[in-house]
């Protein structure tokens, strides 16, 4: 040992040497176990919002592998955006005013790890009987746009809320979506009045009369697909479904991804707000078992397998992560 230490460092040799180097090794051991703790401590609670691109995994969204247990992101989930992405010029200044992205896979919201803001959800008790329903819908929105408000602005996308139709029947709907509704009661967005249209005739069964979490499983995934409209995603997908033939196969898989992605945004929402005032754990559940048990899904060909909603769902609400939601980007097994 020695004979090495003094061919690497000349004139120094022996025992002292033998000596300085043992102590810094052990230095070095100590170092290493200290950053080891600290790393995996603040890998927990609000501390993991400091988290960067290198702490993720390098392929976004579901894979398709994903065990049924109860995990919601909560306050592990990313920070909201920290910088403008949409609104800025060519020079890269920022621009006074947000302006939508009309992309899928490249858009920018996905391309990096951003979260919704958290919330403190008050929600009235649920009652069944249109009125109530109207009031409860009206909380929950709130909330939705408290949550997806800090997110959009602060990637430098729009935002404004959505309008609420909730009719005791699906008849006395006055929506430029009117078609919608040709094959009987049905909950939907209408993007070309930018309303979520929640009919109590169409609400009641598809959350099976239950309370707060079924309601919210259904009304989060018709807002997700607000929240498309209001960044470009569902204009872009318009523009390339057309051009696939709209009732092609590749069109019907564009309708999946459109679909998926609105369940991931429903479960970043709901996971990531986890735990806070009324969203609590029987909230989460009842919503979960809603999406599991395929209540909310109709047609499997335009909406994906019952398989597929509940992994993309469930994905949401543990990663709480835009750049997980990237539906676009995934293989077409993961979106059947």
């Amino acid at each position: 040992m020695n004979s090495t230490f003094g061919s690497r460092l000349g004139p120094l040799r022996g025992n002292r040497m033998v000596l300085i180097w043992v102590v810094l090794g052990v230095v070095g051991a100590l170092t290493a176990t200290v950053l080891l703790v600290t790393g995996h401590s603040a890998d927990t609670g609000e501390m993991r919002t400091a988290r960067t691109l290198s702490d993720y995994s390098t392929t976004p969204g579901f894979t398709g592998a994903l065990p049924d247990s109860v995990n919601p992101i909560g306050d592990a989930a990313p920070p909201v955006a920290f910088a403008p992405l949409a609104g800025l010029s060519q020079a890269g200044m920022a621009v006074a005013s947000s302006r939508a992205v009309q992309a899928l896979a490249d858009h920018p919201l996905f391309a990096q790890h951003v979260g919704l803001g958290r919330v403190d959800c008050k929600l009235p008790a649920w009652h069944d009987d249109p009125e109530a329903a109207r009031a409860f819908y009206r909380a929950a929105i709130a909330c939705l746009d408290a949550s997806w408000e800090p997110t959009l602005r602060g990637a430098g996308l729009p935002f404004h809320p959505p309008k609420l139709l909730a009719p005791t029947e699906s008849r006395d709907v006055a929506s430029q979506c009117m078609q919608r509704l040709r094959n009987g009661p049905a909950t939907f967005y209408c993007a070309a009045d930018e309303t979520l249209v929640l009919p109590y005739d169409a609400m009641r069964p598809l959350s099976s009369g239950s309370r707060r979490g079924a309601q919210l499983a259904v009304l989060s995934t018709e807002y997700g697909h607000h929240v498309q409209n209001l960044i470009g995603v569902m204009q872009a997908y318009n523009e390339k479904r057309s051009t696939l033939g709209r009732d092609s196969t590749a069109g019907r898989e564009q309708s999946r991804r459109m679909e998926l992605q609105a369940r991931c945004f429903s479960g970043m929402f709901l996971g990531t707000n986890f735990g806070r005032a009324d969203i609590d754990e029987q909230t989460w559940t009842e919503a979960s078992h809603t999406v599991q048990s395929g209540h909310a899904t109709r047609d499997a060909r335009m909406q994906g397998t019952e398989e597929n909603v509940w992994g993309w769902w469930k994905w949401g609400s543990d990663k709480g992560d835009t750049w997980e939601c990237n539906t676009w980007y995934s293989s077409p097994a993961h979106v059947e």
